[in-house]
């Protein structure tokens, strides 16, 4: 599962994908009705791939507690992240059993088991990461660069350095026709 472009919006409600990039803001759609926003650079946002939670030892990341909870809940939530708190902490344990009660608050476990069904039903807890590119293996052939005094110039190196027509720094003739948009000062 890939978090890296799900997101948390302080002031809104919900979990965001983010879609494209503007020019002065990120455009994200909503995990629950699919609405798309813009998200402006003073926003508060956060990328649920930086989220962690307490445990007793090293912190765990938030990926991690997710993948648990899906293996257990095989895609369903089985609590109501507004229900009983003491539900929500034995279904916490069962995922994540070195958790720190003391440091996480009741309403960040509420918000993780809303998060969690806000995923189980737009499907990013069953999609599967893609494989990262790998670098050539021994049987594909690289191409080799050509030798310095070998190599043709390219035409369209050679085009692209030619002086274009009519574009020279001589003056024009008196005889010659001008428009007026191409006058200086005009």
């Amino acid at each position: 599962m890939d978090l890296t472009k799900i997101i948390s919006i302080a002031g809104k409600s919900g979990l965001f994908r983010i879609v494209a990039q503007g020019r002065q803001a990120l455009i994200a759609e909503s995990l629950e009705d699919g609405r798309r926003i813009p998200v402006h650079p003073t926003m508060k946002v956060s990328s649920l791939d930086e989220i962690s939670m307490f445990t007793t030892g090293d912190d765990v990341p938030l990926r991690e507690v997710l993948a648990n909870l899906h293996a257990i809940e095989k895609g369903t939530l089985s609590v109501d992240p507004k229900g009983d708190e003491e539900t929500l902490w034995k279904k916490l344990a069962e995922a994540l059993p070195t958790h720190d009660r003391g440091r996480i608050y009741p309403s960040d476990l509420r918000k993780l088991f809303s998060w969690y069904a806000q995923m189980s039903k737009a499907g990013v807890l069953d999609a599967k990461e893609e494989p990262k590119a790998e670098a050539p293996s021994e049987g594909v052939k690289e191409k080799k660069a050509p030798k310095a005094g070998a190599a043709k110039p390219d035409v369209a190196v050679k085009k692209a350095n030619a002086p274009k027509p009519g574009g020279g720094t001589k003056a024009k003739t008196a005889g010659s026709t001008m428009r007026k948009g191409s006058q200086r000062g005009s």
